[in-house]
This record gives C-alpha cells, structure tokens and sequence, in this order.
C-alpha cells in the first residue's frame, strides 16, 4: 500500500474530529483499543509511557518533554493532536515525522491486523484509535526508550488512555468540550485525572484553579495517584503560559532521573518551538498566530499579547462547539477590530454565527475567504501601526501557516500524483527534442513553446482540451445531463442540492430539508445507492449508503461539508461489476485497462484505490470494439482532446460512471511502468503542439 492508498484507507474511518458521532457504548471504549493492541502484539509492552492531558498546553508540553529528553540522547516517540498541515505530524520518532514510505508500510500492517475486527463485537475502529495504533506500532518497531501521548479528548475513555502510562500529566484545566466532558470545571478534571495511575506520578500547574486543585487533591488521594505541583520556570523573552508548560516538562524528565542544569534547561526549551502556539510570523509589524480555542487559552493569549503592543487586529474563526462568546470577552479589550472569518475545516463555525459573539463596542469586518482575511489583516497591520493576531482555531492558523509561508511539511497527496504526470511530459518532451520548462520552484507549472506559442501545464492540467468543454466536463452533473440526452449508457442518476445553501442559492432547491430528499430519492431508487459531488476527483466526496438512516447521516454530512461553489451533489443506483478506464484523444482510444482490487465493505468503491489494487491493461477483442464506439459517442458529445472514463460492465452492459478531462497516470504506471503514458504525451504533443 502506497501513502495515497493509506490516506484512502484512513478516510473510510469514522473520524470524530471532523465531526461525526462517538462510536457505541462507553464501556466499549477502551476495551477496543486493547483489542486492537492484541492484535499487534502489544507493542506498548516494549517501552516506558509519558501521558499528557489537560485542556490547554498539552501539546507543547508533550514536545518539551520530548525535546529534554532528546537532548540527552535518549530515544523517545511522541504521538500529538490534532495536526495543521499532514496527519505525519502526530508521530514523531527522535523529532522526526514519519516518511510517507513509512507511514504506508506501517498502515498496510494496520490494515492487515483489523480484518475482522468486527467480529470482537466492539464497535468499529475510529480514525483516532487506528492513529493511536499506528503510533504505538512505530515507536515499537524504531525501539524508542520512551513514549510521550498527548490525549485526545478527556482521558477516561481516550485511546491513548488504554494502557498504563508510568508517568502523567494535567496541564491547566478550562472549560473546553463542555457537553461532551462535564458543565463544570470538577466534572471535566474527572474525566481528565483518569488518565493517572496508583502510584505513579501525576504532574499538574499551581495555576489551577481553587476549585480543580481541590478536586484534584481529594481524588489522586482516592485513587493513590501521588499529585506534584509544579512551578513555572522564568525564562526570558518567553510568554507566561510557555514557562507554565516548560516547568512541567521539565519537572517530569527530572523524575526520571535525568540532572538537566537551569542553563541546559534554559538553551533546550528557548529552542523548542510548537507550531501554531504563539507563533511569530514577523516582529515587525508584529505578526502572530496562536491557536487559542477556549476562553482560557483566549486570556492567556491577551495577557502575552500586551507585553508587546497594546492594540492587536485580530484575525477570528472557530470551530463548532467552542465558546466563542467567552474567547472574544477575553480578546475584546485590546482589539481594534475583529476580522471574522471561517477556515475550511468541516467544523469550522459559522461567519454569522460568530459575528453574533462580538461585543458590541468592538467594530468588525466580515472577510468569509480566510486568505482575503489574512491579507486584510497584513495590510492593516502595515498601515496603522497596531499588531496582527490570527487565533481562534488551530485549523485556522493551519491556513495562516501555509498563507505566511513558514515551513511546514506537506500531505501532498495529489502533488505526489502530479509530479508524475509531469514526469512523464517531461521524459515525452525529451523523445521528441524540445524543451519543457519548469515555471515555478516545485516544478507544477511547466510550459512548453512552439511557433511562439506558450502551452502550459499544471498538475494534471493540460492544454489539449477546449476551455469551455473542459469545464463542463469537469462537473459531473453537466456530464450525467449531456450523457442522458445523449442516449449513453449511465447509471439511473438525480441531482440534489443542497437545502442548507445560503439565500443566494434558493432558486435552485427542490426540497427544504434532509428528509424530503431522502423520501424523494426512496420512492426513486433502490438502496444501496452512491453519493457524490459534482465536482471531486479520486474518489473523494464519494459516499455509499445502505438503507435510508445511512442516506440521512451521509447527505447531512456532505451538506454541512459544501462550500459555496459545491451545493451540488449527483446521486446514482450502486452497480456491481467489473471497473474499467479508458484513456481517449478525440473519440480514439489512446490505452484502456480493468481496475483489479478487493474492495471490502467499509472502503473506498475505486479498486486501484486497494492495497492489492493493480491496472490490468486491455487486449483488442470484442470488450475493447464495444469501449471503441462508447469512446466515439462520448466526443461527438464532448469534443476532449484528452480525457478518460470510468465504466462498469454490468449485467445489461457497459455503464459510464463519470468522466475526467484531466487524468492521472499515477495508478496506472505503479503496475506497469510509465513508457505507455510516456508514448501517450509524445502521441499528444505532436498533435495538439507540433503539428500545423
């Protein structure tokens, strides 16, 4: 399995961060996990466990931990939540991320471990457990010393609660997930204490609250955890809650034994940095990012920020479920004004519903696009002389990372892919003797020159194809609608769109709710049936639902997930049969070739997309004359210089599934190498490029 392919296989998991539900009983929690374990032979045997919870700072304290430790050379994993930029961030072995060779290697085992893991009769395995696993199985199998988890979400029924940590730690407790952990601030320490052990160490700030500090004393009492207080540690130049975060990591590495100077202490923790947490982009003008997501976090954050300039403009998303009354109460007062705004993270909080939150003294500006907010913010930060703070949300300030340029390590799935078809237009561009120039410093943007005359390619984008019918192509509702009038062969498809599309978009919604959709499409099909958007590629935004309940779930989901040019979603009939692809210029068939792989109940429907997935290409023969005319038909509909089709061989015949006027070669060249698609660019560029 390739790392696309472990991606793929990651999001057919139930994945609460983005939203979904917990997953079965309570009780069912932990005894998963260890099951889980068992059947990875226990890696978590074959070393020693640090476990942070908390509701602010614990992933900086959990790097800090990990940094001391590096420091005197001992090996140590670290496993941390959420990510900004690729899900590798969240394991780190002697402070490096996991190649995208590994990370594969590593799920391919994981994938192989879970094959019948319903029948434990425990629920199914959430994305979180699985990353759990994963890290767990690579700090194993790097033979690391230590092992540092920072908690997900509570401790009592966390993934990485599961097994007995040697040592723990509660950073500062706040209201955060309240619903889901407790009202108050004593229920929620309840939750978080669990992760403790009899007689072992927990660790925890002075700066508690009277009410957690007692809490707390009374329960680690009870349950024979010895509580240590811990004082924060000066250190110049760094914000108050940093020092806070830094005396418990250094309190816990000294538990171990370690004697770490102030001086050492001091030199290893001034170069330690987190990203996203009182992050600096510039210092003049001041430009930070700092991914504060509660009210506590919030004051924190404005305590620091007067230290360097006394009127902030403050850049604001947030996700659902966060107080965001409480986080902007807290900013208020050293803000010129709040830029409201939303990433593109399911989660991320409504525009509208945050400008609701703002008091009223506080002028604001609505920026919906994130970038423009961020621009907005610069050059408001470059003309009145104030500084500039994007926070709110760490998904957020994962945009702001990306939009400021401050490295970052990419997930880089689709570039991957790419870079290949580029490749493969550059090895073409070679045979036949021209230049094909890089325009860009990663090379995504080539460009080749012919009677001067400038033709470009991006990514997979290619200039073979008219503009207008590539676009149109590029949307699979305009192509189910041209096919139909056309007579092709196509699943029985609808379209819906979205209900919940704002205003603007009234004039183009049949239904006001879920369940009338659902009702209309139930009179209409038979399940199970297939949900995608119009405009998507690799399987993405593809869904499949087994009964009405699972339609309901799946539509609320894709609905909520719909930006403003996404409300349009295609519904067809599931089909059983054999997948194939055909790869044209102008109604020929250029190569065609079966998708071979098994694909399992809960998985991605493309078969190249399975670890044993392969493309198998297509001899001349009967299958191959009938592909040729569907070819045909398809550019007497279409006019495509270069396109691809996907199509099923049913009972009653071939059926379209959809049509891409910008294939990839990836899959295709894993299994058979890249000389055909090598040919098929030279074949290409004569005829579009180099001919008269």
């Amino acid at each position: 399995m390739d790392y696309f392919r472990s991606k793929r296989f990651l999001d057919t998991l139930s994945d609460w961060e983005k939203g979904n539900s917990f997953f079965g009983p309570l009780e069912n929690y932990l005894p998963r996990m260890r099951a889980l374990l068992r059947r990875l032979d226990n890696p978590e045997t074959s070393f020693r466990s640090i476990i942070v919870g908390g509701t602010n700072g614990k992933g900086t304290v959990s790097n800090l931990i990990a940094e001391l430790l590096l420091d005197a050379k001992i090996s140590v994993g670290l496993y941390t939540s959420p990510h900004l930029h690729t899900e590798r961030e969240r394991i780190r072995i002697n402070g490096t991320l996991l190649t995208k060779e590994v990370w594969a290697e590593s799920l391919t085992k994981m994938q192989i471990a879970l094959e019948g893991f319903e029948k434990e009769g425990l629920g199914a395995l959430s994305r979180f457990e699985v990353l759990t696993g994963l890290a767990v199985l690579t700090m194993a199998e790097a033979d690391v010393k230590w092992g540092i988890f920072e908690v997900g979400l509570g401790g009592r029924f966390d993934a990485t609660n599961a097994w007995d940590s040697e040592l723990s730690v509660l950073t500062r407790i706040g209201l955060d997930h309240v619903g889901v952990l407790g009202d108050t601030l004593s229920e929620i320490a309840a939750e978080k204490i669990c992760i403790g052990r009899s007689g072992n160490l927990m660790f925890t700030p002075v700066s508690q609250t009277d009410e957690v500090t007692t809490f707390l004393r009374k329960k680690s009492s009870g349950l024979g955890i010895k509580l240590k207080f811990v004082d924060s540690i000066h250190i110049d130049g760094k914000p108050s809650f940093f020092c806070e975060n830094a005396g418990l990591a250094c309190s816990v590495v000294q538990s171990i034994g370690l004697d770490f100077s102030t001086i050492r202490q001091s030199r290893v923790i001034d170069e330690t940095h987190w990203p996203g947490r009182f992050e600096w982009v510039s210092k003049s003008p001041p430009v930070l990012l700092d991914g504060a997501h509660n009210p506590q976090a919030a004051q924190v954050l404005a305590e620091n920020l007067r230290a360097y300039t006394p009127k902030w403009n403050v850049v604001i998303g947030s996700s659902t479920g966060h107080d965001v009354i409480g986080i902007l109460a807290e900013l208020a007062p050293l803000t010129t004004r709040f830029i409201i705004t939303a990433s593109d993270h399911p989660k991320a909080e409504k525009v509208e519903n945050i400008v609701r939150c703002v008091p009223e003294q506080v002028p604001i500006e609505i920026v919906k696009d994130f970038r423009n907010a961020f621009s907005r913010g610069r050059e408001l930060a470059n003309l009145d002389d104030e500084g500039l703070c994007v926070t709110g949300s760490l998904h957020l300030i994962a945009r702001a990372r990306e939009y400021f340029e401050l490295p970052f390590d990419s997930d880089s799935i689709t570039e991957d892919m790419a870079l290949e078809n580029l490749n493969c237009l550059k090895e073409a561009c070679i045979r036949l003797g021209i230049v094909c120039d890089p325009c860009n410093k990663d090379a995504t943007l080539r460009r080749i020159i012919s009677k001067s005359k400038p033709f470009y390619f991006w990514r997979n984008k290619h200039p073979f194809n008219d503009y207008m019918s590539g676009r149109i192509a590029e949307d699979k509702a305009f192509q189910y609608d041209l096919f139909s009038e056309a007579g092709l062969p196509t699943p029985h498809t609808k379209q819906i769109f979205n209900p919940y599309a704002d205003f603007r978009f009234n004039r183009y919604k049949d239904f006001a709710t879920i369940d009338e959709i659902v009702e209309d499409l139930s009179i209409y099909f038979s399940f199970p049936l297939v949900i995608k958007k119009a405009r998507s590629s690799l399987s993405q935004g593809v869904y499949i639902a087994q009964d009405a309940s699972g339609l309901i779930l799946q539509l609320r989901q894709v609905f909520e997930q719909s930006g403003y040019a996404d409300n349009v979603f295609v519904v067809q009939e599931y089909i059983v049969g054999e997948e194939y692809r055909v790869v044209a210029s102008q109604g020929e068939i250029l190569l065609a070739y079966l998708k071979e792989g098994t694909i399992g109940e809960n998985h991605d429907i493309n078969p190249l997309h399975q670890r044993d997935g392969k493309a198998v290409p297509l001899e001349s023969g009967r299958l191959y004359e009938d592909f040729s005319n569907l070819t045909t038909r398809i550019f007497e509909v279409i006019d495509l210089g270069f396109y691809a089709f996907d199509l099923i061989l049913s009972d009653s015949g071939p059926k379209i599934l959809e049509l891409n006027p910008n294939p990839f070669c990836y899959f295709y060249n894993k299994t058979n190498g890249r000389s055909d698609f090598i040919s098929i660019y030279e074949q290409l560029i004569e005829k579009f490029i180099l001919s008269d």
